[in-house]
């Protein structure tokens, strides 16, 4: 249907060549290994993935590096940005340490990880989950510490309010009480009949 962008005669191995070893073109520079599938994939081999280390560390590590940066300082023939974007997140990951390069006699489609790396990144990732999860309830009962503070102050201040009022009114009752009781029953008719005949 669509003609291949990437023939084997253009410094690509074909699949004569990869049963005697050789991943290099004429002229001594890495090719390309790829699939016999309909839709041919990339083979990473063992000089092209340290091909692809070298250009990463010359470009200051995997953080720094870009794939279009590597593919430049790679300057391999036919390697496309595509095949680079994948190969460097999966770097990034961790992945391509753990990538077992086996012999070009065997069946070598597709990379094998070891279940070791794959329980220590879900640990990582549970255990980051966990300590979100901590700090999340962490901050709840703080939230909920402060306001519990905030209306501990109100109701003391109110109680307080509340003991002023009630010593002022009894303050006010006793004291209305005890210039009555002080006063004599005389002084106190006087005092009233006097205002009657006044008015």
């Amino acid at each position: 249907m669509f003609p291949r962008l990437i023939q084997p005669h253009d410094g690509m191995v074909g699949q004569e060549d990869m049963q005697d070893g050789s991943n290099f073109n004429h002229s001594g520079d890495p090719c390309l290994v790829l699939t016999s599938d309909p839709k041919p994939r990339l083979r990473w081999t063992a000089d092209l993935h340290e091909r692809f280390v070298d250009a990463v560390t010359q470009l200051g590590g995997p953080s720094k590096a870009t794939p279009k940066a590597i593919l430049r300082t790679m300057n391999v023939k036919g390697l496309t940005l595509f095949h680079l974007k994948s190969h460097l997140q999966k770097y990034r990951l961790g992945l391509s340490a753990s990538y077992l390069l086996e012999t070009p006699g065997t069946d070598i489609s597709s990379p094998k990880l070891p279940s070791p790396d794959i329980g220590e990144g879900y640990e990582v990732k549970e255990a980051l989950r966990a300590q979100m999860e901590v700090q999340s309830k962490l901050h709840l009962q703080v939230e909920a510490e402060k306001h519990l503070q905030i209306r501990q102050d109100a109701e003391r201040r109110y109680m307080a309010m509340l003991e002023r009022a009630c010593k002022l009114l009894a303050d006010q009752f006793i004291g209305a009480g005890s210039y009555r009781h002080r006063q004599p029953k005389t002084a106190r008719t006087r005092k009233q009949t006097s205002k009657m005949f006044s008015a």
